[in-house]
């Protein structure tokens, strides 16, 4: 498996010639750049989920990947209430146990665990009725092919920090096959408050879940259904600055972070299926400030436990969304 990342690329960019990206061009102009990065530093903790990086171009030209055939709009191409914006991400994240200083097997705690996936997405908006559907297939690896413990090891040594101990008992190699599914609905919007439901689903070799939950945002806000946070378009509201709030309910049916890959069983320590916590609860609060094309965004994330004796968990995010 080693260096068979690449092997995925050419999935994500061999086009179609058939398709047309002009009809998307005029529905969606706007063109992204999206970058997250997530990590637990900012709540002053190390571990479980402990960094995570995300890295978006949204171009119409995506459309034309073979791949974008799998990736499903809302109503029909002609209704021209509808935007389809088509992504393409990479994804980093790292796990570990909740404390980095223990030899060995940590039995009854989180695996070690590294993953990495490109991610090919369609954002599809319904304008009128208030509809976001996000589809997403994701491809890639899991384990110490990642080199997820020479990552984190780096980074403390470059802050002076201690060495984590462990990573040789880490999730082992697999292979990851994800398909993703995200449903919107705007249920109140007035100028200054909005309020929008919630419903995710994904399967796949990495994770396989439910969840239900709802999202308000509050203050001087565009829109939500109107475009992806910032526009080109020059008759709409300069500055955005609001806070908003996302919390949802996750039933749980595999997470091989913690289990284990699908295809390699051969994992050196995962957590049992009967550790499991089925009923997650997950939530983001932040403040998001945009100046015409560029925004910028602070957030918080708050997990409770997914494993039997396991900790509620916290972390920090930094997002940046430029339009061009």
């Amino acid at each position: 498996m080693k260096n068979k990342f690449f092997l995925f690329i050419p999935l994500f960019f061999s086009f179609s010639p058939i398709a047309n990206s002009q009809v998307d061009s005029a529905k969606a102009p706007d063109r992204y750049y999206r970058h997250n990065y997530e990590n637990d530093f900012f709540t002053a903790t190390d571990r479980y989920y402990t960094q995570g990086v995300y890295l978006e171009l949204i171009l119409p030209i995506f459309k034309k990947t073979l791949l974008a055939k799998t990736l499903i709009p809302i109503g029909s191409k002609h209704n021209k209430k509808i935007l389809n914006y088509y992504g393409m991400s990479l994804e980093r994240q790292g796990f570990t146990p909740k404390t980095i200083r223990h030899e060995g097997i940590f039995y009854g705690e989180r695996p070690y665990a590294g993953v990495a996936y490109i991610t090919h997405s369609l954002i599809s908006i319904d304008t009128e009725k208030q509809l976001r559907l996000t589809s997403r297939i994701n491809l890639g690896f899991m384990g110490p092919n990642l080199r997820g413990a020479e990552e984190q090891k780096g980074i403390h040594y470059a802050l002076g920090n201690i060495q984590p101990l462990g990573w040789e008992n880490q999730i082992e190699n697999d292979y990851i096959l994800n398909y993703d599914l995200f449903l919107e609905k705007g249920l109140l919007n007035t100028k200054y408050f909005e309020i929008t439901g919630i419903g995710e689903l994904r399967a796949g070799t990495l994770y396989s879940d439910f969840a239900m939950g709802s999202m308000i945002r509050i203050g001087w806000v565009q829109p939500y259904f109107n475009n992806l946070g910032t526009t080109r378009k020059k008759d709409v509201r300069k500055v955005q600055f609001y806070i908003y709030a996302k919390g949802k309910i996750k039933a749980v049916a595999y997470n091989a972070t913690m289990q284990g890959g699908v295809v390699n069983r051969n994992s050196i320590y995962t957590i049992p299926a009967a550790d499991i916590e089925r009923l997650v609860g997950l939530a983001h609060y932040g403040i998001v400030f945009t100046y015409k094309r560029l925004g910028l965004e602070y957030s918080r994330a708050i997990i409770s436990p997914e494993f039997k004796n396991g900790l509620t968990h916290e972390w920090g995010r930094i997002g940046i969304n430029v339009c061009f």
